[in-house]
């Protein structure tokens, strides 16, 4: 997960051998790790140096290596040389290795950075789901990226984008129709691979990584003021609520009702919020309606 989130998704090889044997044997047993090149820097051998040192070839030698004020030439083996990368398309198989669904090729939407995979369908939950797999999102760049990719390609309702990316480095921003999981909270103990179950779980409890007071999930099924979770199952409701959501966080919330309902396909007969919230009543207790107008309040 580390070498994931890395500009370069490298590791040395001394690095790998050094600190993460195990594991590092692991993963290029799984093909998760590949021969990416070599590095010419290394820790000094002998002198126990903190800054790598930059290596030359000798052919006298017969290798690369560097000099050391204390002993001489001093080679480096060809092993401690190799460079790691990930691969992407055995690891984006190896996340989805335990999910039902269809997939294709992977898309590159935005190179190694970003990836559509295909479609998912979760436990208790009878549509398929689209499914991106990110990585970096917590680098500005790489989340204006992602940005501009979503502009490109909307959510077709609900959207999950699976992120290398810790939960914690994720920006509290909230997307239109993604929910941003972060791979280690649904991961099974593979701890690369999701668990289908913790993954429905995760999207059916809409968990807000908002502080805000009124948050909203991907799909607009949910909302939660307060603490108080409150779902819509019809499309309408859903439609209604989000805009009002979106208005109420723009520091703008007051709309014209007429607008509102318009916007979510309501027929001319359903003329206020209380005909298109028929059967409830808990809609007042976030939204007001007045004088033809609407608005949301937390």
């Amino acid at each position: 997960m580390s070498v994931v989130e890395t500009p370069t998704a490298t590791i040395a090889g001394q690095v790998l051998d050094e600190y993460y044997a195990l594991a590092g044997d692991a993963l290029k047993a799984r093909g998760l790790l590949k021969l990416a090149g070599e590095h010419r820097a290394s820790p000094s051998l002998v002198d126990h140096e903190d800054e790598p040192v930059e290596l030359i070839w000798s052919g006298e030698h017969r290798g690369y290596g560097y000099f050391s004020p204390a002993t001489g030439w001093v080679t480096v083996p060809n092993c401690l040389l190799a460079l790691f990368g990930v691969s992407f398309d055995a690891l984006i198989r190896h996340v989805l290795g335990a999910l039902n669904g269809t997939y294709e090729t992977p898309i590159v939407l935005v190179p190694d950075l970003l990836w559509e995979v295909g479609q998912v369908r979760l436990p208790g939950r009878g549509k398929r789901v689209p499914v991106w797999i990110a990585r970096r999102l917590g680098d500005p760049v790489v989340w204006d990226r992602f940005l501009d990719t979503v502009l490109l390609r909307p959510a077709p309702g609900l959207r999950i984008v699976l992120t290398f990316t810790s939960a914690d480095r994720l920006p509290l921003r909230t997307t239109h129709g993604h929910e941003i999981i972060a791979l280690r909270d649904v991961a099974g103990s593979g701890r690369l691979t999701v668990d289908p179950d913790l993954l429905a779980a995760r999207v059916a409890s809409g968990a807000p990584r908002s502080d805000d007071a009124i948050s909203i999930g991907a799909d607009g099924a949910s909302l939660t003021v307060r603490g108080q979770r409150y779902v819509f199952s019809g499309v309408k409701q859903r439609t209604i609520t989000r805009h009002l959501y979106d208005a109420w966080k723009s520091g703008s919330p007051e709309c014209l009702t007429a607008e509102v309902l318009e916007s979510a396909g309501c027929s001319a007969t359903v003329n206020t919020l209380a005909k298109a919230f028929s059967g409830r009543q808990d809609w007042r207790e976030f939204i007001r309606e007045e004088h033809g107008r609407c608005w949301m309040f937390s």
